[in-house]
């Protein structure tokens, strides 16, 4: 198994509905089978209804779970989550990539943005 078999991505600010209808629109399929990577947009089990959405990231009401289907799949990972994560981020979505190849993505898969000092 390699660093890039698997990214989970968390996040906050869209509905799961609204997050499978943006990914939809960003690689043009119903069916989120890219390429080799399969992503599956689903409501997060360890949601804590009823909070207000915080840095608590793993918390966050939507999952998205991208994983390869072939060697091909794991080579074309970094490029698929990032174009993700820039979508959601696009869309005013709150997004963090929770993955071994982090580093490899825009604002360290997100996290980065949190980290970051706000302007008023």
């Amino acid at each position: 198994m390699s660093r890039y078999s698997y990214c989970g991505i968390l996040v906050t600010g869209l509905p799961v509905d609204g997050t499978q209808s943006l990914l939809d629109e960003v690689f043009e399929r119903r069916m989120l089978t890219v390429g080799d990577v399969d992503v599956e947009v689903r409501r997060n089990p360890d949601a804590r209804n009823g909070e207000a959405p915080s840095n608590d990231f793993v918390r966050w009401p939507v999952q998205i779970e991208v994983e390869p289907v072939s060697q091909g799949g794991e080579a074309s990972m970094v490029e698929t989550v990032s174009r993700i994560l820039e979508a959601l981020w696009g869309a005013r979505g709150q997004a963090v990539a929770a993955c071994d190849f982090e580093g490899e993505l825009p604002w360290s898969g997100g996290i980065g943005l949190l980290e970051a000092p706000t302007h008023a």
